[in-house]
Order: C-alpha cells, then structure tokens, then sequence
C-alpha cells in the first residue's frame, strides 16, 4: 500500500505545474452541459488560436493524439463513449449482473496543445443530457463523474475493482474498493444538473464509501471532496431546498440499491421525517448517475456527516469538534472526553438527581431524546449497535447526534424498538449491552422519563402521524416511479416494477400502523395507563377571560388524558391530549373564552369553570 501511495503522490506532483499552469487557461465552450430537450452543435475556442484543441469522448483526459477539434461539432449519439466500461467485473462475479445495453450521455472533455503536442490548459469537460437522443432522466437532477479509466478500473490502483487487493478466501471483505484513506482518492470532475445548465461543475476528489455492503455492490457508494488543490475548496450550489446552505465541503452519493428492500426509499424518508424534530439529519435528494457518460443508476446526494458538516450547520471551526461513531469510534478529534463519560455513566446511578444534573452538562438531553425517538419511530434494524454518531466541542460542550443512515428502516412496525434499546444479552445484531448503557441509565431518571414520554406523545400526533409521513412517501414514490425501469434495467435491483411497488406499499403499511404500534409499546415499557386521575383543580375560578386558566391535577401513575372544555350546550370548544406523572402536575390553559359556564372534562373527572 506505501508503494501505492508514493506513486500516487508522484504521479500527482507530475501533473501539479501543468495544472497551476493552467488555472487561468482552459478551452471555452459555446453551450454549457446540462439537460437539453434538443440537440445543438458545440463549438470550442481557446485564447490563443496557434494552440490546437483536442478533446475525448470516453471521459479520460485528452492527451496530443486525441480527436483533433476543428470545426463545431453536432451533439448526436455517434459521440457517446464506446468504452462500455460498464461491462467491467466491480463486484462479486456471483453479484454482478450484465444488462445488454445502457443508457448514455455525451461527454466531451477538451485542452489546448502548442505545436510540440505539450497540454498547455486545464481540461474543461462538460456533459450533455439530450432529451431527443433518448437520454431522459425523467426530472430527476443529474450527477456526471468524469476521469481517466485506469483510475477507476486498473488492478493495481482502481478503486472500483476487485483488483489486487481481492483476496478470493475473504471475497466479502477484501478489494480495492474496501480500501480507505487520501490514497484512495481519486482525481475527478463532477457535474450536477438540475434543469438546464443550473448546478455546479468542477475537478474533485473521489472515493468509495460506506460500510462492506455498499463498497462491494455493482452500483457502489461514493464520496466526493472539494479540495482547493483541485481548484475549488466547496461545492458551491445550494443543492437542498430544505436547508439554507449554499456550499458544501463533502458530500456522499448513496446507492439506490443500498436499501433494506428494494423499494430504495428508507433512508430518504427517514431524513425527511427526522428534518422535522431538533436533532441534526442529513439533507438529501435523489439524482441520477453517469460514469464516464455512462449510466449508473438512481441514488441520493447527501451531505456527509463528519466535522465539515457540523461546522457548517453549527459555525464552529472543524478542528475543535469530537466525532464519535458506534459509541467509541473516533471519526474525528479525541475520544478521551466520551470514554470519560462512559465509564462514569458505567459505574453510577442516574436516580441520584446531582448525578443526573452532572450528566445534564455533558449531553443535550432536547437532542437525545429526538435522537432516540426518530431512531424508534422508523425501527431501525441496524441501530443502536451501528449507525450512531455524536458530536461535541473540545472545550467540554455538551454531546449532540446526528441522524442518518435510516437504509434499514420501516420494515416491521411492531418491531420492540424499547427491548432493542434497553438490551442487557450477549452481542447480537442490532444490539449489544455496550451500545444501549446511555438508554437505560437515562430511562432509570424519573426527570428524564417526564422529558421523554411528554416529547413522544407530541411528536407521535404530530410529525409521526400516517397524515404527515403519506404525503412524503407519495412524493418519493411520484419522484421516482418513471425512473425505476431505467434503475432495473441497469442493475436488475430491483428485479422488476410490481416488486418495487410491493416494497413500497410495505413502506406504506409501516406508516399507516406505526403512530399505533409506537405508542402502544411505550405504555407498556413506561407502564402509561389510560386514566389514572384522582383529581383536578382550576384556578383562578372565577376567571377572567383575558387571563390564563392553571390545573394542579393529581395522578396515581403515568396516565394520557384528553382534556376537553365544553358550552352548556355540549360544543367542544378546546381539547388536548396530555400525559400525566404520578402525583401533581401542573399546567396552563390559554382559551381566550368569553363570559359565561363551562365544564372541564378531564378522563373520568370533571368540573365547572366560570368565566367572566
């Protein structure tokens, strides 16, 4: 692997004085890439007209022997790469699959040459999405990743390949595209387009990325790197609507494919759902792929949660963040402040309330608790064990979370999320003793368990509700469904439209039960009946009609109740469903009512009210 990363480094420092060199020098095009309903003819310049232009059509760089420019080229299908790269083995041969033929688009990457055939610019590329030419992708934006083949293919260095690290004895763990790190970045351009020419285009870093599933697969998971080397330091773009930023430093392509189930949509869902409460998600849309001009699928650009996330979302500098991932993985930063924490939350006892107190200051319990909920509401078969990230700054703040990763998700909505989390057995999967410590010291504290279950019943009608989470999942199914044959036909996954559409109405089935299911299993875990009020009193009563009405209610256990207050006529006119803990609770009414009798109907309990 040194022997690889020197030559990296070498080869990079070869091409380096070209490409400073060339920074303010490139080859202009008349028309921009993007996504055009019809065909045009390109034409090419560059400042000096003694310099000749030579350009590619199979995404690698030109070099002095390829294809002479001269006079305006006509886009038509004669210009798409005839390299076929997708016939190339990137995975398992017993998981790889062959279509007969794929989508393609037009790339053309063109540089300048003087006379003695030396490349004296950088190279400008651009890619074309013609609707008339068969390449329709549908409405969905489109991601082109262009470089020189041997960087993606080539035993030795491909990072796409088995190659020579595949070791047949370990198949399933072993190759080029497991390997990690800066040598396995790869120099690339990348384009995003969402209508026309809008979007962003420039020179990248690439890698893959994900767990052993996604880096293995056919259609793979990647990273890209804006790196200022490269030319450019951010992605500037404001790709997500349902956040303001307009500049991304990383950002990750997740593979349609690397779902569950093919329905493809878990993870998409699960962010959308999570957007809605405090706790950090990642931002995500679906797009389509070209590889070289090459089709490759549905996936969904994300931003990537690590360090230059956080500093983006929560202005502090990313060399003062701790990232922690699977409750001990240093992703970023130290881990010394989280296995101090650990093992004192290991050895003490959370009834204690200045034990608990001290714990208060070490970990934002607001964000934890939206953390665990949304973790719970989708039932997460690859959580608490895996897919856990938290955060803080070094200077002692306070331990946050960051959603994401929910591919594993909406499957079984009478899943016992609550078992799964308080877990004391030997490891298995998706659980483990060591990963659910914060779960059960924190379900042992009263204060907590008040904090959490008044949280859950809010969350559970409102932004869990089945009237909420269908409008997303019908907008995620009409954004997708005319996509899903090109999909199949390139990866047979899924393996054809009706099974799609069946793991889509499971999707659907889960929603439509889960705010139930959900609810039902936490009574039983936080042992919540359905009327447990001894007592309640208004006040003051007489009430002034501008003036808030107060309830000191007494409880014999954790109890949900719907208040309602009524006219002498019978109209509700106010109702709220509220959770009560054994012994006083207290509570305000804001109604603004005018004059006269009413009753207060609280579970079997009821009162008059007068207001005057």
């Amino acid at each position: 692997m040194k022997n690889i990363f020197l030559l990296s480094i070498f080869t990079f420092c070869l091409i380096l004085p070209t490409f400073v060199k060339a920074q303010n020098f490139k080859v202009d095009f008349s028309t921009p890439g993007g996504i055009y309903a019809e065909a045009f003819p390109i034409s090419m310049s560059c400042q000096k007209p003694e310099y000749q232009i030579r350009y590619t059509i199979n995404g690698s760089t030109p070099d002095s022997t390829s294809t002479l420019y001269s006079t305006p080229i006509m886009l038509g299908n004669d210009l798409c790469s005839k390299s076929d790269i997708y016939k190339v083995l990137n995975s398992l041969e017993s998981e790889f699959y062959l279509p007969d033929s794929i989508l393609k688009a037009i790339v053309l990457r063109a540089a300048a040459f003087d006379e003695s055939g030396n490349k004296v610019s950088s190279v400008t590329t651009h890619s074309y999405f013609i609707k008339s030419l068969g390449c329709n992708t549908h409405n969905l934006p489109v991601v082109s990743i262009c470089a020189d083949s041997l960087q993606l293919f080539s035993y030795d260095t491909g990072i796409l390949v088995p190659g020579m690290f595949f070791n047949p004895a370990d198949s399933e763990l072993t190759g080029n595209y497991m390997q990690r790190g800066r040598e396995w970045e790869r120099y690339v351009n990348i384009e995003y387009y969402e209508t026309g020419s809008n979007g962003f285009n420039q020179n990248a870093g690439l890698r893959t990325h994900g767990g052993t599933r996604a880096r293995r697969a056919q259609q793979k998971g990647f990273k890209i790197y804006a790196r200022e080397e490269y030319g450019k330091k951010n992605f500037k773009y404001k790709i997500f609507d349902e956040i303001d930023l307009a500049k991304h430093k990383r950002l990750v392509l997740r593979a349609f494919r690397s779902s569950l189930t093919p329905a493809g949509i878990q993870n998409w869902l699960a962010n959308v759902i999570a957007s809605n409460l405090t706790v950090d998600y990642t931002a995500t849309r679906p797009v389509t792929l070209f590889l070289n001009g090459e089709y490759w699928g549905i996936y969904f650009l994300e931003e990537a949660p690590d360090e230059r996330y956080v500093e983006d979302h929560h202005n502090v500098d990313h060399d003062s963040i701790n990232i922690i991932s699977a409750w001990g993985l240093t992703e970023h930063g130290s881990s010394d402040s989280f296995y101090e924490l650990y093992y004192w939350l290991k050895g003490t006892d959370l009834l204690d309330s200045n034990r608990y107190e001290y714990f208060t200051q070490k970990v934002d319990i607001p964000d934890f608790i939206d953390y665990t909920l949304i973790e719970l509401f989708i039932a997460n078969g690859d959580w608490p064990v895996n897919n856990t990230r938290m955060w803080q700054t070094n200077d002692g703040g306070r331990w946050r979370w960051i959603f994401y990763d929910g591919d594993y998700s909406f499957e079984n909505y009478g899943f016992h999320v609550f078992e799964n989390v308080t877990y004391t057995g030997p490891d298995t999967w998706p659980t483990a003793k060591w990963s659910t410590l914060f779960f059960r010291k924190l379900f042992e504290n009263n204060s907590f368990n008040k904090m959490f279950i008044n949280r859950l019943t809010f969350v559970n009608k409102t932004f869990f509700t089945y009237n909420l989470t269908k409008i997303y999942y019908n907008i995620m199914v009409n954004t997708l469904k005319n996509e899903i044959p090109q999909q199949i036909h390139r990866f047979n996954n899924p393996l054809s439209v009706s099974e799609w559409n069946l793991h889509c109405r499971r999707i659907d089935e889960f929603l439509a039960n889960r705010e139930q299911s959900f609810w039902l299993e936490a009574k039983n875990f936080f042992n919540i009946v359905d009327n447990g009020i001894t007592s309640f009193t208004c006040f003051p009563n007489p009430v002034n009609r501008n003036e808030e009405v107060n309830l000191v209610i007494y409880s014999e256990n954790t109890c949900t109740n719907k208040i309602c207050v009524y006219d002498i006529n019978g109209k509700v006119l106010y109702s709220q469903t509220i959770t009560l803990f054994p012994g006083e609770n207290k509570m305000s009414l804001h109604m603004k009512l005018p004059a006269g009798v009413y009753i207060v109907k609280l579970g079997n309990a009821t009162g008059k009210l007068v207001v005057i």
